[in-house]
């Protein structure tokens, strides 16, 4: 038993070999030693890989940023040629407003000077047809007042009187109204 109770003890006293104080000199050495190595395999293998992504997005990311630039002024460009082209479209939409305006001016000019010229001459000869029934009423007074004088005398008086002497009478009488 005693033999037993010693196995126990050295096991209990060792506890973690990474404490152990008489392996730190080899642990230290393996520790550089495998350093070494992984820092040789890392910047041999793993590294340049590394790089080489690096280089390849970076190259990837200017390319982008070139070809988004050069997009960009292409735009630019375009909307410019736009907008010269709908300034252009809205000088000559202006330009026809305007010819047309005048056009339309000349024309509405035109045909009042037509109807102006025409309801002249309808006018004209309005009034000449007018002065011509009236110089016609006129002419017939006489002849018509004459009459309506004998016919009131015969009727009146129930003498007979000739027309030519009444329309006489009737002319001198309208010739002194016509003079006042």
């Amino acid at each position: 038993m005693a033999e037993t109770h010693t196995e126990v003890a050295d096991h209990g006293q060792g506890g973690l070999p990474q404490f152990d104080a008489t392996t730190f000199e080899s642990q230290i050495v393996w520790l550089f030693l495998s350093f070494i190595v992984l820092f040789v395999i890392v910047s041999r293998m793993a590294l340049p890989r590394v790089t080489k992504v690096l280089e390849e997005r970076e190259e990837r990311i200017a390319t982008d940023l070139d070809a988004a630039e050069r997009l960009r002024k292409e735009a630019e460009d375009v909307r410019d040629a736009y907008e010269v082209s709908v300034a252009e479209a809205r000088k000559k939409a202006q330009e026809t407003i305007l010819a047309a305006k005048e056009s339309i001016q000349a024309d509405i000019a035109k045909a009042q000077a037509e109807l102006d010229a025409t309801l002249g001459v309808k006018a004209a000869e309005a009034e000449a047809r007018i002065e011509k029934a009236r110089a016609d009423a006129l002419a017939d007074i006489d002849k018509v007042a004459g009459e309506v004088a004998a016919e009131m005398v015969s009727k009146l008086a129930g003498v007979e009187v000739d027309t030519k002497d009444t329309t006489k009478a009737a002319k001198a009488a309208l010739s002194d109204v016509k003079g006042a």
